[in-house]
């Protein structure tokens, strides 16, 4: 039987890790973050009795001992990374025979933190999931399997997520079979690589200085669940933005990036036209 050792998180790495025990590959130990949710990898591997471990593997050397200890006795043949928020030793992948991770974008484009958010913001058209394997450069290694996948005009960044989220299972699976066939990979285009990091709350400020089709990304690519693209009232207030409008109807002479109410709306002007705000929330 296929030993696996797996690395994940949240309802994503749940639902691949139920895939891979529902279609008989053996989990021999599973490193996850706490969470205790109904859709969890912890909760998941508890209820299903399966070994699982918290922390952080480049400072948790006790943790690191007992895993290699663990990938030397069971012989493990595969790694599966999956929605992992921490880089994994090379002592640990090199130790299983093949490590696979799989990333939120067409590799080698968006290599890195939050692709699916960075593609809406940078106007994407399309974008797409990447199973590959993992070496000790990040995001690197060559590609198993890509699915692309079509951005729609009125996605948000969890939209675009929730689409990759749907498809992690079945590219996992396929992923395997190649592997297990002998199929040969591809190897990462450097000359086509791009990178982009991690996105922290405060980079949501908007510049009403763009056009409009700039700052309409922008507001999808964060809108709520996530932290949001914010701005100022002249009150000092802020407000966060989740979906707006171009409005080439009323008729209102405000500058550029003052937010101004009219008729119990707000609107904004930026660099080609009048925006009204649709969607906001106070903070």
């Amino acid at each position: 039987m296929t030993k696996i050792i797996f690395f994940g998180f949240g309802k994503l790495g749940k639902e691949c890790l139920d895939i891979l025990v529902k279609n008989g590959y053996q989990i021999k130990g599973v490193l996850t973050h706490r969470e205790e949710k109904l859709e969890s990898v912890d909760t998941y591997s508890k209820k299903n009795k399966i070994d699982y471990f918290y922390g952080d593997l480049r400072k948790n050397l006790e943790l690191k001992t007992k895993i290699l200890g663990l990938l030397e006795k069971e012989k493990i043949d595969y790694l599966i990374s999956v929605n992992y928020r921490y880089i994994i030793p090379e002592e640990i992948f090199f130790k299983v025979k093949v490590p696979i991770n799989i990333h939120g974008s067409l590799l080698p484009k968006y290599r890195g933190r939050t692709p699916h958010v960075w593609s809406i913001i940078n106007g994407e058209k399309q974008t797409g999931i990447t199973s590959h394997l993992i070496e000790k450069t990040v995001d690197t290694g060559d590609i198993i399997c890509q699915e692309i996948i079509e951005i729609k005009k009125t996605w948000t960044g969890n939209d675009l997520l929730e689409e990759m989220q749907s498809r992690y299972p079945a590219l996992l699976l396929k992923s395997l079979e190649k592997i297990e066939n002998g199929e040969s990979l591809i190897k990462q285009d450097e000359t086509e690589a791009t990178y982009f990091g991690k996105r922290v709350p405060e980079m949501g400020y908007i510049n009403f200085n763009m056009e409009y089709e700039d700052i309409y990304n922008f507001v999808r690519a964060q809108a709520n669940p996530y932290p949001g693209a914010y701005y100022y009232l002249e009150t000092g207030k802020k407000i966060v933005i989740d979906e707006i409008k171009r409005d080439n109807f009323v008729k209102i002479d405000i500058p550029i990036g003052k937010i101004t109410k009219l008729e119990s709306n707000y609107y904004v002007k930026c660099k080609d036209g009048i925006i009204k705000i649709i969607k906001y929330r106070y903070e």
